[in-house]
């Protein structure tokens, strides 16, 4: 199969299955990367407007970074990296608050099998487990964007897809909503061209699988 109709699919699955424990490793990855992104633009200076454009811009890098390093020889190890950040990130959260979590298992079921598909060197596997890490960036940046936009629009009842199509509770483009004299369902655009266009541009030409 052909890297960029692989990405396409890992992005729909995640798409599909965002608010299930399915996707919930990936998720959880995906927001690991925005809860950094909030650190490093946490200073009272800059606008809410501006923090939340960063945030994306930050996604949409960490998104293009990985994407070019999934096209040489360290692809088979972006899904061990990614996996273990996530689950030390969230064995520090487990012992900070002294509880597990629904999505606990999830994620030391994602590491697992990145760490089985480097020992048994399991090529098409850990390839599809990378995407799903890396492009789950993408399927981030359109949930807190046209989703949540969606959700906004009267009748337009998208909270009945739940849990598999969830609406974000406190997406950054609440912070956009107005700002420079553009209404929200305008800046929905741009978390979408985030999570999109480095797919199509850079997810063509890696390993088939």
């Amino acid at each position: 199969m052909k890297s960029q109709t692989r990405a396409w699919l890992v992005c729909i699955v995640l798409f599909v299955f965002w608010g299930t424990l399915v996707a919930a490793p990936f998720k959880y990855f995906s927001d690991l990367i925005r809860e950094l992104g909030g650190l490093l633009v946490a200073t009272p200076i800059l606008p809410a407007a501006w923090k939340a454009i960063l945030v994306y811009l930050l996604l949409a890098a960490v998104l293009v970074v990985l994407l070019i390093l999934s096209r040489g020889k360290s692809r088979l190890y972006l899904a061990g990296l990614c996996a273990l950040a996530t689950i030390i990130h969230h064995i520090v959260l487990c012992i900070r608050t002294g509880k597990l979590y629904p999505v606990s298992l999830a994620i030391a079921i994602g590491l697992a099998l990145a760490l089985l598909f480097l020992i048994i060197k399991s090529k098409r596997p850990g390839l599809w487990l990378s995407d799903a890490y890396m492009l789950s960036l993408a399927v981030w940046l359109i949930y807190d964007g046209p989703v949540y936009a969606l959700s906004r629009i009267p009748g337009l009842n998208i909270g009945r897809f739940s849990p598999f199509i969830p609406v974000p509770a406190d997406p950054l483009l609440k912070s956009l909503d107005g700002f420079l004299g553009i209404p929200l369902i305008a800046w929905a655009i741009l978390p979408l061209l985030l999570g999109v266009l480095p797919i199509i541009f850079l997810a063509q030409g890696r390993q088939k699988g």
